[in-house]
Formats: structure tokens, C-alpha cells, sequence
């Protein structure tokens, strides 16, 4: 198996068909094709089936494409490394973030990296961590910056630890339950989470699962649902979203928020230097009598 063939067969699958790929890969479709048949053949398996609808993968095709998206990402990864430590800060730096930075700092820490490193193309992703932490994992993300989720497997990833903050359960603001106290009140309640380490709230109802913050708001202002949200992200879309937290007696719990990033991998020096834009961002903001994001802010403990 080739480099080539491998990335090939990655773009195939990103884009869909043939054309597609050879369009991402700036070649001809007759070389996608022909680095797929020449694959097909040093593997001697079947990868893709071709119907009316496009390209479909054989179960073994499915298989093959999770180990070469990882090395196709090593293979680019290692390459920017070297670009990186040349001095040559360029290409490509993908971050997911979690919903409420990125709804608040992210600008300004993005003009601020791209006032340094004017060379180097960002790709970014809300980083509710179901659905950033696979990217990570499969090389797509260089760096999350949210909550690691502890329902898998932690030994392949690196977590750095920025801050914590209180959580709240919250609701919109017409609620029956709005005015509870008691936690037991609560109990047969339906709930739409982020992640199932949410669900750590005792409860005698359904619990449900949403990868999307607006997926999230909307049936919170539009259903009976209760959530638990971080007392950041509370401030921000409280009020604008007709929601409210729960004047609850007893702590929710809390939310860790970190740097994640791929164990055994250093650390690319573009995302380093963004991970420090942020920093410092959050730093200044913090310190500003005048932050718009002041109040937002003295909800978090800085561990930084």
C-alpha cells in the first residue's frame, strides 16, 4: 500500500465520487480510479462498489479507511511538523472548540493568531466533545479545546486542564418545574443532554442525546426538556434564548474544560501558538473592567 493509494481512497470517500476526489486532489479521475484499482489489487479486496447513487464502500473498504485516514493524517501531520520547525508556519490548523468559547472568545484569539501567522488556513468545528473527540482521535482535529469525554477510553489522548466552572440545570423560562428547589423534583423530568456524562443527574424519566447546541436550545424553548448546561454558557443564552437555571439547593456538579490533543504526537507549533492566543485572550478579558465577557467569565476557575 502506497501513500497515494491511501489518500486516494480517503478523498473518495470525503467527497463522494470519483470526480470529487480527483477535484480535491487537483488530479484526473482516471488517476483516482487508477490508484484505487491499483490498491484494490495489492490488498486483493474489493474497497468500493460503483452504483447509480455513487460510491459505496464493502465492509472491508469501511475498515481500511479508518486506519488510512490516520495514516494519511500522520503523513500530513509529519510534514507540517517539519514546515512548523523550519520557522515556516503554513498550511493547515484544524480545532474544534466547545460551544460557549467559541461563541465568545474564539474571534478575538483568531484575530489574534492570524495577525502572527497570516500564512496559515484554519478550519474549525464546535466542539461538543461526542462529536470532536473522533475527529481527534481519527486525526481530522489538531486540537480540542472542551471537555474530554470520559464515557471512552482516555489513554490516547492528552488533556490539559485551562478551567472549571459550576453547571446548572436549566430550563425555559415558563417551565412547571422553573421554581424547583429539590433535585427529587425533578426526577421524572425529560432531559436533553450534550453527552451522556451529563447524565450523571439521578433520574426516573428519558434521558436524550443531542450532538448539536441548537439542536439542543431549540427544544429547550420549544419543550418541557431540562438541561445541564455550564454557568457560562448559561450566561450567554439565558436570557436571549428565554431560558432559565434552576434556583436548585443542591451543586449540579461541575464542567473541566482543557486542551486535548493526541498522545504520543507532539503538539504541532501552529497549535501550540493558537492554544496560547487563546490563553492570553482569556487573560485579557478577564483583566478588562470593560470585557463584555467579564461577567461571563468570573463563572470560571482559570487554571492557567
Amino acid at each position: 500500500m502506497k501513500f497515494y493509494q491511501l489518500n486516494a481512497l480517503v478523498a473518495v470517500a470525503d467527497a463522494g465520487s470519483i470526480r470529487g476526489a480527483a477535484k480535491r486532489l487537483d488530479t484526473s479521475p482516471a488517476a483516482v480510479t487508477k490508484a484505487i484499482q491499483k490498491l484494490e489489487a495489492d490488498t486483493a479486496t474489493q474497497l468500493l462498489i460503483r452504483n447509480t447513487s455513487g460510491i459505496v464502500f464493502t465492509e472491508l473498504g469501511k475498515k481500511l479507511l479508518i486506519q488510512a485516514r490516520l495514516l494519511v493524517a500522520q503523513m500530513l501531520n509529519a510534514r507540517q511538523v517539519l514546515a512548523d520547525s523550519n520557522g515556516e508556519l503554513v498550511g493547515r490548523l484544524s480545532v474544534a472548540v466547545t460551544p460557549w468559547l467559541a461563541m465568545t472568545l474564539m474571534p478575538k484569539a483568531v484575530v489574534r493568531f492570524r495577525q502572527l501567522f497570516p500564512q496559515v488556513q484554519l478550519e474549525l468545528y464546535e466542539g461538543l466533545s461526542s462529536v470532536a473527540c473522533p475527529l481527534l482521535r481519527d486525526a481530522s482535529v489538531d486540537l480540542f479545546i472542551g471537555r474530554l469525554d470520559t464515557r471512552f477510553s482516555s489513554s490516547d489522548l492528552t488533556y490539559l486542564p485551562l478551567f472549571t466552572a459550576d453547571c446548572a440545570v436549566v430550563a425555559r423560562r415558563e417551565h412547571p418545574l422553573a421554581d424547583s428547589r429539590r433535585m427529587e423534583d425533578l426526577a421524572a423530568a425529560d432531559w436533553i443532554m450534550a453527552s451522556q456524562q451529563d447524565g450523571t443527574i439521578s433520574t426516573q424519566g428519558h434521558v436524550h442525546f443531542a450532538h448539536s447546541l441548537s439542536i439542543i436550545l431549540s427544544l429547550l424553548r420549544e419543550t418541557d426538556m431540562l438541561s445541564v448546561f455550564p454557568w457560562p454558557l448559561v450566561e450567554l443564552c439565558a436570557q436571549r434564548e428565554g431560558l432559565c437555571a434552576l434556583p436548585l439547593r443542591e451543586p449540579v456538579g461541575s464542567a473541566s474544560v482543557g486542551a486535548i490533543s493526541r498522545s504520543g504526537q507532539p503538539l504541532r507549533p501552529a497549535a501550540e501558538r493558537f492554544l496560547e492566543c487563546l490563553i492570553e485572550t482569556i487573560h485579557f478579558e478577564m483583566g478588562h473592567a470593560h470585557s463584555p465577557y467579564r461577567r461571563m467569565l468570573q463563572t470560571v476557575d482559570l487554571l492557567v
